[in-house]
């Protein structure tokens, strides 16, 4: 029998922060981009043909490494913590679980890659293990769901 997720309880707020986190994350890869254009280093020589004014260097500029150090924590944080999210909701979690989990999960996210883009410590490690809780707490629940 197929499962109308509509039906289930914290799917609202799984749809809500699924579609913002995936939108806050492409758009710290597009921050990369621009922060690349601006440096004006490239590192492939052919990028110099659609940057006006670029030079290929064999590495980024510094300002684009950091924005891309963003974007790749984003890339190695945010997946788990969707399959944990989509797994809680199949289990039948709650609203209010889905609600507080996803939604803190999505400030302290933000909250990361606004203290890492502009090199605000400590905020950057407090928000990055607010993140870490959240999923954590998310694992917690899933296994005690199981037993």
């Amino acid at each position: 029998m197929p499962i109308a997720l509509a039906l289930l309880p914290a799917f609202k707020p799984l749809l809500i922060f699924t579609v913002l986190l995936l939108l806050k994350m492409s758009l710290v890869g597009g921050l990369t981009a621009n922060t690349r254009r601006k440096s004006g280093v490239v590192v492939n020589p052919e990028d110099t043909k659609v940057n006006p004014g670029s030079h290929a260097e064999p590495q980024e500029a510094a300002e684009t490494l950091r924005v891309k150090r963003a974007h790749q924590n984003d890339l190695e944080n945010i997946p788990s913590f969707l399959i944990l999210a989509l797994i809680f909701t199949l289990a039948g979690g709650s609203a209010n679980g889905g609600w507080a989990y996803f939604g803190l999960f999505f400030a302290a996210r933000t909250l990361h890659s606004i203290a890492y883009l502009n090199g605000l410590q400590p905020w950057r490690t407090i928000s990055f293990f607010v993140g870490l809780l959240c999923q954590l707490g998310l694992m917690v629940q899933l296994i005690m769901k199981a037993l």
